[in-house]
């Protein structure tokens, strides 16, 4: 074969080309496509969708479903509906002005049970009077604290009862978060012999009469012991 029978270069890159257009075609509208979407310009933040203006006015837009019109009823008809659901006496149905007190004059049988009471008419003060009010909430006699600066602790001296009968009074101290100690001279005075049945630890401290133990040393020991706030007094009992 001569020179200038062999293909030359160009006509293998043409026919090679040829061969791929279908897929350099391809290749270009992806490109295209990517590059249109990408230089679109994003909206303006004050964008709103448009929306017709027949279904903003529509004030039944929202609803799926067309709600009945209701219409008033008679008394005769509601006095039908009542005997035969007894339930309906017992709800608060306004009838308005023209029937005021017909629902309570004809059902007051079925109402008489539920049947509310009217509050005592309010008392109208002047500027500077004071409502009078008469109760008794505890006879309690005012007693002097005594407070720790150091500790943040509050002592004072309340009414003791033990098995519910009165033996004077004790000591209390209230320390920081609401923990209550009691003294423990007046712990052992109040019990007396019954101290012995309590543990080594609790009665020895018991025994030297001075300072103060809690509560829940002495509950854990078997001692009930609790402050009650609506009498203002303490209250200690044994197990039996």
């Amino acid at each position: 074969m001569s020179y200038a029978d062999a293909p030359s270069r160009w006509s293998d890159v043409a026919h090679n080309g040829l061969e791929n257009l279908p897929r350099l075609g391809l290749l270009a509208a992806i490109v295209l496509a990517w590059t249109t979407t990408l230089s679109w310009p994003p909206p303006p933040a004050d964008f709103q969708p448009r929306v017709d203006a027949a279904e903003t006015e529509n004030p039944n837009y929202p609803l799926r479903m067309q709600l009945p019109v209701s219409e008033p009823v008679e008394v005769q008809e509601l006095t039908k509906l009542v005997k035969e659901h007894s339930s309906l006496a017992r709800l608060d149905l306004d009838l308005g002005e023209q029937y005021s007190g017909a629902f309570e004059r004809a059902f007051s049988d079925l109402l008489a049970p539920g049947k509310s009471v009217d509050p005592p008419p309010a008392r109208n003060l002047q500027p500077g009077q004071f409502l009078e009010l008469d109760y008794d909430l505890a006879t309690l006699e005012p007693v002097q604290e005594t407070f720790d600066p150091g500790d943040g602790s509050v002592t004072v001296e309340k009414p003791l009862y033990v098995d519910g009968v009165s033996t004077g009074s004790a000591k209390i101290r209230i320390e920081e978060g609401a923990q209550i100690l009691i003294a423990t001279s007046a712990v052992a005075r109040a019990l007396g012999e019954k101290t012995e049945q309590l543990p080594s630890r609790i009665s020895g401290a018991l025994a030297q009469g001075d300072g103060f133990i809690p509560f829940y040393e002495l509950r854990g020991a078997g001692v009930a012991v609790e402050y009650d706030p609506v009498t203002d007094r303490i209250s200690l009992s044994m197990p039996s």
